[in-house]
């Protein structure tokens, strides 16, 4: 799969995956159920590998390829 981001798109994903990731870990501290905290902390994960390949993708029109 691949689709093309403007650089305004890509920091609007972004800034949407870092509020998103906040909120996540806000959620994981308050937590006490034992397989809540494992799916939230899969789920942080997966967030922070996303946010990660956005971030090393080169400004300008970026294309994303899989």
């Amino acid at each position: 799969m691949s689709f093309d981001l403007t650089d305004t798109e890509r920091d609007f994903l972004l800034e949407l995956l870092d509020a998103r990731h906040t909120s996540m870990l806000h959620e994981l501290h308050h937590t006490d159920t034992y397989e809540y905290r494992e799916l939230l902390q899969q789920r942080v994960s997966l967030l922070e590998q996303l946010q990660r390949k956005l971030k090393n993708i080169p400004a300008k029109s970026t294309t994303i390829a899989e």
